[in-house]
């Protein structure tokens, strides 16, 4: 009898594809983790996704907008009533920049933390600023106006800044020395012990006399 099964070279050829998919399939999932992997703390359960993972500014870097940093026509921001809202008046200050949207759970979460840490360091020159990165200044508005805080909130109308900084996800924050400089960096929801401890970067350090 004639043996019908097909030449050796096709039965083998379905081989090397069975196989490239999970290895294409693991190398994209290591190149994610990798991209992903924040400096200052794994992202959290409850971190608020609102884009695709972008590498951003790391520890060390000039924070993009600030008093030493390069202008830039694609950095503006405007606060609720549409004025400009520009990080280089801050300058010479430690600087905590919160990257947030009104609809996120894990942003209000944090709220408490975020007033309680700045009324306590606000005699020490800490500046606050937040930035929402998906609404429009109305919405801003509406929100703050039943969740007042003491500190500027600004809106990104053309997403500089949320490119700028590589912002994925809401709550991110940012930590910038008096310098400008990019002292600390958190992705997702901090705890109070958090963010004391990335506070500690970048307010003045206490002389005894």
């Amino acid at each position: 009898m004639q043996d019908q099964r097909p030449p050796a070279v096709e039965r083998r050829s379905f081989a090397p594809r069975l196989l490239a998919a999970p290895v294409v399939a693991v190398a994209a999932l290591g190149l994610i983790y990798l991209v992903t992997r924040p400096l200052g703390g794994e992202p959290q359960p409850s971190f608020f996704v609102i884009g695709s993972a972008a590498p951003g500014v790391r520890i060390g870097q000039i924070a993009p907008g600030t008093a030493q940093a390069p202008a830039s026509s694609q950095l503006a921001l405007n606060d609720v009533q549409g004025a400009p809202l520009d990080l280089r008046e801050f300058g010479g200050r430690p600087l905590w920049v919160i990257f947030w949207k009104t609809a996120c759970e894990p942003c209000e979460a944090e709220a408490a933390d975020v007033a309680a840490a700045y009324d306590a360091h606000r005699p020490e020159g800490l500046a606050i600023v937040g930035v929402d990165v998906w609404d429009s200044p109305a919405v801003v508005g509406d929100y703050t106006e039943a969740h007042p805080v003491d500190y500027p909130i600004g809106v990104d109308p053309t997403g500089g800044f949320l490119s700028a900084y590589g912002v994925w996800g809401a709550p991110t924050h940012y930590f910038i020395g008096s310098d400008s400089i990019i002292r600390d960096r958190f992705f997702g929801p901090m705890s109070r012990d958090q963010i004391e401890a990335s506070l500690r970067r970048i307010l003045p350090v206490a002389t005894s006399s």
